[in-house]
């Protein structure tokens, strides 16, 4: 009996895969980049980020429930 392996995310992801995985679109991905609010790693034209630095994004722009 074969057993499934669990999928392993990538180290780096594209803006697509960001944006597929975070639930924010790819415009905003790319934006974020640009404001230098997501940090990434250029490679050629490419612009590749981790999900860390998602992560990392979305605890600095959180806004707690009992702030509002």
């Amino acid at each position: 009996m074969k057993t499934a392996k669990p999928e392993s995310a990538p180290l780096f992801l594209t803006p697509e895969q960001a944006a597929k995985i975070s639930g924010l679109g790819v415009n905003r991905i790319r934006q974020l980049m640009d404001a230098k609010e997501v940090a990434y790693l250029p490679v050629g034209k490419r612009r590749l980020t981790r999900i860390q630095d998602l992560l990392d994004y979305y605890e600095r722009a959180k806004v707690y429930a009992n702030q509002v």
